[in-house]
């Protein structure tokens, strides 16, 4: 009797001790998942904080560009219609009035980052379904309606001068297009980054 109380007691020690190793364990995988997380979290706000400031940016200057194109269509500015008309090719820094289209690009390395380590399965649905969205619209701005617009630009046909109006018209939808875009993906990124604060 004295030698099962013994083992018993030995074997209630042993269990108690793996129980115990085990729980400190997931309390420390716990811990760096939340750290993991937090630090994710961190890197992706500070993302979209700075692909917010670019878009602003960009906006700011499609919309000039977009506007001196729309008064010129509707006859509203002939200077800058007769400038253009000087060259024998469509000169866009007439219209950019010298500055480049895209002077910064934006980001998704700590998005991509988040996804490759699998830490957004931390994630809530409402916050992943956020920052897939703002993320997606990025890419369309990015890689279509900028695009679309260069490859009009680079297209021969679009400095034929003596289709002037109907190339610009094409900017101008084209630009609308883009502005459009980016008023939507401002507002994206500030639900994104709400999301991410709460």
């Amino acid at each position: 009797m004295k030698y099962v109380k013994k083992y018993i007691g030995e074997g209630l020690l042993i269990v108690f001790s793996v129980l115990f190793a085990l729980l400190i364990n997931k309390l420390f995988e716990d811990y760096k998942t939340n750290k993991e997380k937090t630090i994710a979290i961190e890197s992706i706000q500070k993302e979209l904080y700075r692909n917010s400031a670019i878009i602003n940016n960009w906006k700011e200057k499609h919309l000039k560009i977009r506007d001196r194109i729309t008064e010129i269509i509707e006859g509203r500015n002939d200077s800058l219609k007769t400038e253009l008309l000087k060259y024998n090719f469509l000169n866009l820094s007439v219209l950019t009035k010298g500055e480049n289209l895209i002077d910064a690009i934006v980001t998704n390395t700590a998005w991509e980052s988040a996804k490759s380590t699998g830490i957004i399965s931390e994630f809530d649905f409402a916050t992943t379904q956020k920052l897939t969205f703002v993320y997606s619209m990025q890419d369309v701005l990015t890689e279509r309606s900028t695009i679309k617009i260069l490859d009009y630009y680079f297209d021969t046909n679009s400095h034929n001068m003596e289709s002037i109006d109907q190339t610009l018209i094409q900017f101008q939808l084209r630009f609308q297009e883009l502005t459009g875009q980016e008023e939507l993906i401002t507002n994206l990124y500030r639900e994104a980054i709400n999301e991410l604060n709460k």
